[in-house]
């Protein structure tokens, strides 16, 4: 076995890509490209994924369209229909998930 006494190497060479992997992450770093922190953290917890896929398909069904002239594109019924559901189907979700935040219902009561 030998040992590694006195001065260190002078051309050591430093690592640019790795991963670091916790128990509810796992952090890549690209050191030529980002060298201040990481360029992706992937959740791995799995629970929030169908609601944050939700959300952005909602954000991006609001998102303007434009014609290749620049002119911005009519919003169809079809359109607003699609928003609609995807809308009712986000706040499905939210509120399975986070049930405290279900909204009181105000009004008066219906006799049965």
């Amino acid at each position: 076995m030998k040992e590694n006494r006195g001065r260190p190497k002078e051309n050591v060479e430093k690592k640019m890509k790795y991963i670091t992997e916790f128990e509810d992450s796992r952090w890549h770093y690209d050191l030529n490209k980002y060298p201040r922190g990481p360029y992706l953290v992937e959740q791995l917890d799995t629970t929030y994924d169908k609601l944050e896929k939700l959300y952005y398909k909602l954000e991006k069904l609001k998102e303007p369209k434009y014609h290749e002239n620049g002119r911005k594109k009519r919003i169809t019924k079809d359109c607003k229909k699609k928003m609609e559901m995807v809308e009712k189907k986000y706040w499905t979700e939210h509120y399975r998930l986070f049930p405290d935040e279900i909204p009181k219902r105000r009004g008066r009561r219906q006799n049965k």
